[in-house]
């Protein structure tokens, strides 16, 4: 199959600053003592929209389409949300402190030469990606620049041949997890849509709430967390000697999806299974442990290591505790509130095991939730080991609802690129139907060359697991 290719010109660039300066009291804005140790980095977030709008395919190649899209009220609508979202419109100018002088977020819009349904139905899709997110210049995190120069936020709005876009963005983890930048995108969306439809409802707009998070998790004192604005952090280090050991590794993504019916026949073979104590497993629970449980068989395979013998495999994956204290905090408090869960098996098992061991491990976090927190950054955690794994989840966290009135997004995407720092990698999204619902889950996966050849020559897989 002949590789896409495609063009994305920019049409224009402009920094976007709250419609209403910060006012003075609020121009220092202190993070929570979880914030204050995480990382300057940035996570990708791609919303597809197709043009919905009806037009003649007869003829052959690309059909230009004049949709109309009101920029203008896109960048009003992303003014207005900034002064409620103000942090994000500012820069650090500590580990701990942002100074909020409303220095704004760049906006791109772009024109990309090609369908979106080409792009979406390339097989190299996951390849080519970041021709469709923000420079890397715009964007660039800590130990790359000074961090009161990286930006918190970076749009891209990217227009199709065909009318469909792509609203793909940057967004810093220094101040957001994923639950707040969807609590941002949402209320972008929201506004843009009240405006065009000269229908402005403000009551129905979820407002930050940016106290809750630094009142249950206080600012510490806290110097030079990450190793100061002179040279990379330790984990910058850690990271580049990483990509050093990992260089001569071909690592290669692809996405699968896990319907709602393989989903509840998932459920029915952990219920099912012999010695099963799990009687009611969640959709992540049986999804990520049968993923686990095939992709370790598979490491195994690649490496002519018999299951018997294969020894431990580790999982970790993050989980919103905003539920999970006493009180709850609302799903619109902003900040990363997450908690690291690690899982462990001591050797290859069946599936159910797998499910088993993700449940318990939830479970006793759920006893502990506020046990060692702040986290410490540990480069532990993502150093390669064999048959250790990351998750990262963002089911059901709104981002399928973002709608600025040309409908909700039919893909959402957490990717940028694929690299070798994504090795044993498994990102899991909302699977979108055509009407906009939510149809099981979608698992992005990052594997070994050798390893995901196994993989996808595997049935039992297969069976469950479509290829997207």
């Amino acid at each position: 199959m002949e590789q896409l290719k495609f063009e994305v010109e920019v049409v224009s660039t402009e920094t976007i600053k709250p419609s209403t300066p910060t006012p003075t009291n609020q121009k220092l804005f202190t993070l929570s003592c979880i914030d204050q140790t995480s990382l300057f980095n940035h996570f990708p977030i791609l919303l597809f929209y197709p043009n919905t709008t009806t037009r003649d395919d007869s003829g052959s190649g690309p059909v230009p389409n004049t949709r109309s899209i009101d920029i203008t009220t896109l960048k009003t609508s992303l003014s207005e949300t900034l002064t409620s979202f103000y942090p994000l419109a500012g820069r650090s100018n500590s580990e701990s402190t942002i100074l909020c002088e409303d220095q704004g977020i760049p906006f791109i819009e772009t024109r990309v030469n090609c369908n979106l349904d080409d792009l979406l139905n390339s097989p190299r899709k996951l390849y080519l990606l970041g021709k469709i997110l923000p420079s890397f210049q715009l964007y660039m995190s800590y130990g790359q620049r000074p961090i009161d120069e990286i930006v918190h936020v970076v749009i891209q709005f990217n227009v199709f041949l065909c009318g469909g876009v792509v609203v793909s963005s940057y967004m810093l983890h220094k101040i957001l997890d994923v639950t707040s930048a969807s609590v941002f995108l949402n209320y972008w969306a929201a506004l843009a849509r009240a405006k065009s439809s000269s229908i402005l409802n403000l009551s129905s707009l979820n407002e930050p709430d940016f106290e809750a998070t630094i009142k249950a998790f206080p600012p510490i004192p806290l110097i030079n967390i990450n190793g100061g604005t002179d040279g990379a952090s330790d984990g910058d280090k850690t990271l580049a000697s990483r990509l050093s050991y990992l260089k001569s590794i071909t690592v290669v993504g692809k996405s699968f999806v896990f319907n709602n019916a393989a989903i509840k026949k998932l459920k029915d073979k952990v219920v099912t299974s012999d010695d099963n104590k799990l009687t009611n497993p969640t959709s992540f629970e049986a999804v990520t442990g049968f993923i686990w449980h095939h992709i370790f068989a598979a490491a195994c395979t690649a490496a002519s290591l018999p299951n018997s013998d294969s020894g431990p495999s580790e999982l970790l994956f993050t989980a919103n505790i905003r539920p999970r204290i006493s009180p709850p905090l609302p799903n619109t408090s902003i900040g990363n509130l997450t908690k690291t869960v690690h899982v462990r098996v001591e050797t290859h098992c069946d599936i159910s095991k797998y499910a088993t061991a993700i449940h318990e491990a939830i479970s006793e976090m759920n006893k502990n939730v506020l046990e060692n927190l702040p986290e410490k950054n540990s480069s532990e955690d993502l150093a390669y080991k064999f048959g250790s794994y990351v998750v990262t989840s963002w089911c059901k966290l709104g981002l399928s609802e973002v709608d600025f009135g040309f409908g909700k997004p039919n893909r959402v995407i957490p990717m940028g690129l694929v690299h070798p720092l994504m090795r044993n990698y498994i990102l899991m999204v909302d699977n979108l139907d055509r009407s906009g619902g939510i149809d099981g889950i979608e698992a992005f996966l990052f594997l070994e060359e050798n390893e995901m050849q196994v993989l996808e020559s595997n049935s039992q897989f297969c069976v469950f697991a479509s290829p997207n």
